[in-house]
């Protein structure tokens, strides 16, 4: 399949794989990296909406399907949900109920891992900050196929890596963050 970012270019073949569940990514940085028969490198993608040929390779590990909230407190906002739901989603959800995103880039079009991958911003950035700021908790499949749960106090080190970190430290496969209220 051909696969591109934002701006169309470059345009490359890949091959994807659509896990709809962590232990699924776990199973797939498995296969590409101790399978001989799959060579080349691979990397997590989300809606493709990033600049250049960040979220591109030969291989991918495409996270939409991963797109469950996992749990919402409508007394502080505070939302859990996979990596691969996008902010459209979100909105679409929790604006008739209340709450917005705490920071909003150029586009709904992007997912949660990625908006954390590349510690994107909005309008408000110099007032609320980038995304990351709102970003209570995350879980982290590493390459050696480990789900580690990483914030500021538990493995900070790893969660301000991720943080910005363009993929670089693991996949991202879930987070809590914090709604504001309308």
């Amino acid at each position: 399949m051909k696969l591109f970012g934002w701006g169309r270019y470059p345009i490359i073949d890949t091959q994807s794989i659509y896990p709809n569940q962590p232990g699924l990514v776990t199973q797939a940085i498995d296969r590409f990296l101790k399978d001989r028969s799959v060579p080349g490198t691979f990397i997590a993608r989300g809606l493709g909406r990033s600049y250049g040929d960040s979220s591109l390779a030969e291989h991918s590990i495409n996270l939409t399907k991963l797109d469950q909230f996992i749990d919402f407190d409508e007394t502080s906002g505070k939302l859990t949900c996979a990596a691969g739901v996008s902010f459209a989603e979100i909105l679409r959800i929790f604006v008739p109920k209340g709450w917005f995103l705490p920071v909003t880039p150029g586009t709904q079009f992007i997912t949660v891992g990625g908006a954390i991958a590349s510690d994107v911003h909005g309008k408000n950035h110099h007032i609320d900050g980038a995304f990351c700021e709102h970003v209570t908790s995350l879980n982290l499949c590493l390459a050696s196929g480990e789900l580690v749960e990483c914030s500021k106090v538990h493995h900070p080190h790893l969660f301000r890596s991720t943080c910005g970190g363009m993929g670089l430290t693991g996949i991202i496969v879930q987070a809590t963050f914090t709604l504001k209220p309308i």
